[in-house]
């Protein structure tokens, strides 16, 4: 987009104005998230109805508890639609665990996980660059208090909101110089900035409360540094209303815009996002319809906790009553007040023989076990309320028994199975703009290591290797430990089912070994692998073997596929016969000079197949020693196969030729 002045102050103009719109609409929430802060981070106010002011931690043990329940990595994997997407399908999450551990996605979705507990939200923003050709993925959690939207986009899909960002990108005077010739910032008004200092430490609403959870955690000043060199900027998205097109916007907090640029440009359309992403996802732990900003699992806790904490500082100043009544003292009776105090084997003198129980008088407070029964009705109440339990925080006194624990594991497991479901929502739409800044970015190749018949192999892949034209794959998200624990009653009843029927003949044993190898978490190929150790190479075959189908029917001139077998050759003949009755002469003369070409190739593949197996056959043949007529084998030299018998070669002489 060339820079145009007036469209520009347009649109940071209005900008502006749904940024302050949105940020009073949001600011309701913030009294609860204060309050679930205190708590929280331990910060306490003096009370005025007790002496005792005691926190007990109950908000942190919740927190944790529902932390511990939902902490699985962050993981996605992508499937195929078609065979001929297999390899490059595992391609793509060969290099999205590479970037999950270089880009440490796991420690970043367990703080987003711990902002959706206290705050009912967790926002990232996730895009991927390329800069001197060099691929580099880039997730980002967002502090809530920095994150604004649309407040009528609902609460289910982002893409609704006409408008949003966080105010979270902080450059020195040096990025922003380089921002000019390298990022297509707008030179003048980059230049109207560094004539003055830095605006990184102003005091917007923003900055303000979070300088409130600051002061929770007990340390001092603002957060922000005085740094002169440095600016802070929104990073804003908005739909532009006088062309009905999305814009991304980089402007401070005043609207002195230094980038704006339409966000096609940036992340350009799909079939699922046809106006260009907004690069943000996001999940909630109470997902809503109509509303963003919902609440928090310690919303629903936090009262209860606050009045568990004044039962029991209720019970502590009884029991100091208790230990330290209140006196009567006929002060003219004691010689020395200060013998009232405390001492070992201490010694009260009274004057003109003053009985002891004239002198002084003890006011006795009775023991009260009131507060001890509001905090124990309380905490059931809590548990219905939320789910986090005793089982869930693994301290129930019903552990030992096997039944009662299952069933209230399960029941535990459905709760958490709901904020699971909310979640990998989330990680669904992560995954679609993962998979767009790959096909965007990776021009260059880049190493990843993928598992084949012969272990690890690294491999030098860039977005060709992975993405065809008119690719879609398929996105699964791995379950979490609730939703397993959820089905583990099912698994348990099928496996016990299938190994008490090992023995009936009227079972299908390789189905049923099939069914225990899913049950028991092994994918497809993975099954497919333990039944025959050879399927793993032929699924690979017969993927490359779609593949060229699909190139030949596309009219591309393909070379002889050096790997191919009779296995392959028979995919290309039975698509062939499958389509018989559609497929025009010319593409059925094209399929049938490929086939004849593969035939030499064939022989030899077979061939060596077969001298392969013979020799492995050998190897596994133990010799009788104490058996006469058979002669003891010569020694063989460590790793040197055998050499096989002249019958056994002349056989493959012949089947080669």
């Amino acid at each position: 987009m060339a820079y145009n002045k007036v469209t520009v102050d347009k649109i940071a103009a209005q900008s502006i104005n749904e940024i302050q719109e949105n940020r009073i609409f949001k600011q309701g929430k913030i009294g609860n998230w204060k309050t679930n802060e205190d708590m929280y981070y331990g910060r306490k106010v003096k009370s005025s109805e007790s002496r005792a002011n005691v926190d007990l931690g109950r908000m942190q043990e919740f927190v944790h508890t529902t932390l511990s329940k939902i902490d699985n990595p962050l993981l996605f994997k992508y499937l195929k639609r078609k065979n001929s997407q297999l390899k490059r399908v595992a391609r793509l999450n060969a290099l999205r665990q590479i970037d999950s551990d270089n880009d440490n996605w796991d420690i970043k979705d367990i703080v987003g996980k711990k902002q959706a507990i206290i705050y009912g939200r967790a926002i990232y923003s996730y895009y991927a660059d390329s800069i001197d050709n060099i691929y580099q993925p880039h997730l980002e959690p967002i502090d809530v208090y920095s994150f604004l939207i649309d407040k009528s986009c609902g609460g289910i899909d982002i893409e609704q909101a006409r408008n949003m960002g966080d105010y979270s990108v902080i450059l020195d005077k040096k990025q922003l110089k380089d921002g000019v010739k390298n990022n297509g910032l707008i030179k003048a008004n980059v230049e109207i900035l560094l004539e003055g200092a830095g605006n990184a430490d102003d005091s917007t609403q923003e900055e303000t409360n979070k300088q409130g959870r600051s002061q929770d955690q007990g340390t001092i000043g603002k957060k922000t540094s005085s740094d002169p060199t440095k600016f802070k900027f929104w990073r804003w998205f908005t739909t532009y209303q006088d062309d009905g097109l999305r814009y991304y916007l980089l402007m401070d907090n005043s609207g002195h815009c230094i980038k704006c640029v339409p966000l096609a440009e940036m992340f350009p359309p799909n079939k699922y996002f046809p106006q260009g992403a907004f690069p943000y996802w996001t999940w909630a732990a109470f997902p809503d319809l109509t509303e963003f900003w919902t609440p928090s699992y310690c919303d629903y806790a936090r009262e209860i906790f606050m009045t568990q904490n004044v039962a029991i500082n209720q019970m502590l100043d009884n029991a100091e009553a208790q230990n330290k009544p209140q006196k009567i003292v006929n002060v003219n009776a004691l010689e020395n007040l200060n013998e009232l105090k405390y001492r070992r084997d201490g010694i009260i003198k009274t004057k003109n023989n003053v009985p002891a129980d004239q002198a002084i008088q003890i006011i006795k407070t009775p023991a009260i076990d009131t507060p001890i029964k509001v905090f124990d009705l309380l905490e059931g109440i809590q548990q219905k309320a939320s789910g986090v339990t005793d089982i869930a925080a693994g301290v129930s006194d019903e552990d030992g028994k096997v039944g009662i624990y299952e069933g209230n594991s399960a029941a535990v497991a459905d709760r958490f199975g709901l904020l699971n479901k909310s979640y990998s929502f989330g990680y669904k739409r992560f995954a679609r703009l993962y998979e767009m800044g790959v096909r965007e970015h990776l021009t260059k190749k880049v190493a990843i290591d993928m598992i084949g018949p012969d272990g690890v192999e690294q491999e030098m892949i860039k977005r060709t290797d992975i993405f065809h034209k008119g690719d879609d794959f398929g996105v699964l998200v791995e379950a979490s430990n609730a939703q397993t624990l959820a089905s583990n009653r099912d698994k348990v009843a099928k496996i016990t089912f299938l190994q008490g029927e090992a023995q009936n003949q009227i079972i299908n044993q390789k189905k049923a070994f099939e069914m225990k190898a899913s049950i028991a978490g092994y994918t497809e190929d993975e099954i497919k692998q333990l039944l025959d150790t050879s399927f793993y190479g032929n699924s690979e075959l017969m993927s490359e073997c779609d593949r060229d189908i699909e190139s030949i029917l596309d009219g591309k001139d393909i070379k002889v596929n050096q790997n191919a077998n009779n296995a392959y050759k028979q995919k290309m003949v039975d698509y062939l016969k499958d389509h018989e009755e559609d497929i025009s002469m010319e593409m059925f003369l094209k399929f049938s000079d490929y086939i004849n070409l593969l035939e030499p190739v064939i022989m030899k593949n077979e061939a060596r197949a077969l001298n392969n197996e013979i020799i492995d056959q050998m190897n596994t043949i133990q010799p009788n020693p104490e058996d006469p007529n058979n002669p003891q084998s010569s020694p063989q030299i460590p790793g040197e196969q055998p050499i096989p018998e002249p019958a056994i070669q002349e056989n493959i002489n012949n089947f080669s030729q």
